[in-house]
């Protein structure tokens, strides 16, 4: 039953913003306008730094990460206030992760500092989440700056190398994180945007290995 939790919780954020779209739907359905997007994602994950010491010995471990190419798509509803402030709630399925870049170590002992990189380009982390975005924006003429948060759900997390694809257990499920963007509208409905999304929480029990989604978006949509 403890495995459904994180699902069952996840199903009540998602019932909540319907809720609250239903409500200001309710309240004033000429300024609701419904869409749809989807496009592609560039993601990475912070380099990580990991010391270990036995006796009189220390050994860095430091990862470094680069970007991986992945894909969104999902849908939403954006409220005016008025014809300037908007509001908007979605959901969407969002492929992220990062790319492997190099592994350096460095040991220092009494008998000097020894130090070797090597370069990996075949091991990528895929995570695969459930994402909740809620941006408020300002129109300039059709350019909207936007703010806002990010609400997600790690579906499924994977490491994949040249030769094989392993799927791995996450320490945490839930991820939080803050985003700015911009999009611009054309009258017939069409807009395009982009978004950084910035994530705060570490999906890894880990400190020294942070698992902090880092994620660029570009896309295009519709608003019927």
């Amino acid at each position: 039953l403890t495995n459904f939790k994180p699902l069952l919780k996840m199903r009540r954020i998602i019932t909540t913003i319907a809720v609250a779209i239903a409500t200001i739907c309710t309240i004033n359905a000429q300024e609701i306008k419904l869409g749809a997007r989807a496009g592609v994602n560039f993601a990475t994950l912070p380099s990580d730094e990991v010391i270990a010491t036995v006796l009189v010995t220390t050994t860095t471990v430091k990862t470094e990460y680069g970007f991986r190419t992945g894909f969104h798509f999902g849908a939403f509803a954006e409220y005016g206030f008025n014809d300037k402030l908007f509001l908007e709630a979605g959901i969407s399925y969002s492929s992220q992760g990062a790319k492997l870049k190099s592994i350096e170590t460095t040991t220092k002992s009494p008998l000097g500092t020894v130090s070797g990189k090597v370069n990996v380009d075949d091991t990528t982390t895929i995570l695969n989440q459930l994402n909740v975005p809620i941006w408020l924006k300002y129109d300039f003429a059709g350019f909207r700056p936007k703010v806002g948060l990010n609400f997600g759900y790690l579906a499924n997390m994977k490491t994949k190398t040249s030769d094989k694809t392993e799927s791995v257990d996450p320490d945490k499920r839930f991820d939080f994180g803050i985003g700015i963007g911009a999009e611009y509208n054309l009258d017939m409905g069409l807009f395009f945007d982009a978004n950084f999304t910035y994530g705060l929480t570490n999906l890894s029990n880990n400190n020294d290995a942070p698992l902090k989604n880092r994620v660029i978006q570009i896309g295009v949509g519709y608003k019927f």
